[in-house]
């Protein structure tokens, strides 16, 4: 999900995640990131969902959070976007899952292969456990992003693209998060979970670039709306210097595109020059094609008014008639597209902000 390399690329470069004691704050957390990452890391995939072990070890965690004074707001995705701009992604994602499941099939390796129902199962546990939790109808990235920002307080996820969003709090790699290791400062009696933190500021800093173009670098390098490589446009670089051995050409590539987009400061200034970085024998009306895909792509990072807030703030769900139209927020909530038998989606809103010892957010 998201740019690819990227979050390998910013774990070796050592002076962009921070360590950082995090507790006593609201947390938003990309939900769809953390059932997939429990599943990933210690449970089987083999005989079709490990479901008590699942239950278990999302217990653990969210008592881990409140233990530190965490209060946690998960949101998970829905379906997929109406235009399709994902498809060649999740064609690819698809294609992987077949072969996963067929290596296992056969008692071979294989890693990512969730049990039917753990979307099902993860929602359940929340409402046992009172932690408020929404479903968005198609990707939640955005959503999760500006409610975060709205907040001001961090995104617990492991999907790159929050590498790009400019959230002011940060954002918390699950991979860095050590919520096993809960620990207690030597100056107080207050637990913490230490993790690591991301925030555009520290890698602008250190690439020497404006943060509005970080978009145009995730567009450039390619995410899951995006790729020029595959679009006939590959990028040459005039420095033509080979690569030295044992050296990833994707950092390579990172390294180069972060230099030449420090020349710039607008966006559309980098965009108009992009051209310029691409060999092709594509006519113009492709090449055009291929700044609009850029520019789209860019887009999915603005952040924009969520509607999500007003969901948790509430006592309870707003009439479904209330709910915004698809022109007014993109990543909205709809019960026309809750699946059949799966209406509790609102309701569970409702239940589980109703009874969250948390307290309502300010």
């Amino acid at each position: 999900m998201g740019v690819l390399g990227l979050t390998s690329f910013i774990d070796d470069t050592g002076e962009i995640l921070t360590d950082y004691h995090f507790r006593n704050s609201k947390l938003v957390i990309d939900g769809t990131n953390l059932y997939l990452s429990f599943f990933k890391s210690c449970l089987d995939q083999k005989h079709g969902g490990d479901y008590d072990d699942f239950e278990d070890q999302v217990c653990k965690f969210f008592k881990a959070l409140r233990d530190c004074g965490i209060e946690p707001y998960v949101i998970i995705d829905g379906g997929s976007d109406f235009s399709d701009k994902k498809f060649e992604t999740l064609l690819h994602r698809v294609q992987s899952t077949l072969n996963t499941a067929n290596n296992l099939s056969k008692g071979l390796w294989g890693c990512g292969l969730l049990p039917i129902l753990i979307k099902q199962v993860f929602k359940q546990v929340l409402s046992s456990l009172k932690v408020p939790f929404v479903q968005c109808i198609f990707e939640a990235d955005q959503e999760i992003a500006s409610l975060a920002q709205r907040w001001n307080c961090p995104v617990l996820s492991y999907d790159s693209d929050f590498y790009i969003f400019d959230i002011q709090a940060g954002y918390l790699p699950i991979s860095h998060f050590k919520w096993h290791n809960a620990s207690t400062q030597r100056w107080s009696t207050q637990n913490y979970i230490p993790c690591k933190r991301y925030t555009t500021t520290s890698f602008c800093r250190h690439f020497n670039i404006n943060r509005q173009l970080l978009p145009v670098f995730a567009a450039i390098a390619g995410n899951d709306y995006v790729n020029l490589d595959k679009m006939g446009f590959p990028i040459r670089w005039e420095d033509n210097s080979p690569i030295e051995p044992n050296r990833n050409p994707r950092v390579v590539f990172f390294n180069k595109l972060l230099k030449w987009l420090a020349s710039f400061q607008e966006q559309q200034e980098a965009l108009d020059n992009v051209p310029r970085l691409i060999v092709s024998r594509n006519n113009q009306h492709n090449m055009d094609a291929a700044l609009q895909a850029l520019s789209l792509s860019i887009e999915t990072y603005q952040l924009q008014p969520g509607c999500l807030e007003q969901f948790f703030i509430k006592d309870k769900a707003p009439d479904p008639g209330h709910l915004p139209r698809p022109s007014e927020c993109p990543s909205r909530l709809d019960p026309a597209a809750v699946d059949e038998g799966d209406t509790s989606v609102l309701h569970n809103i409702h239940s589980a902000a109703e009874a969250s010892d948390t307290g309502s957010p300010s």
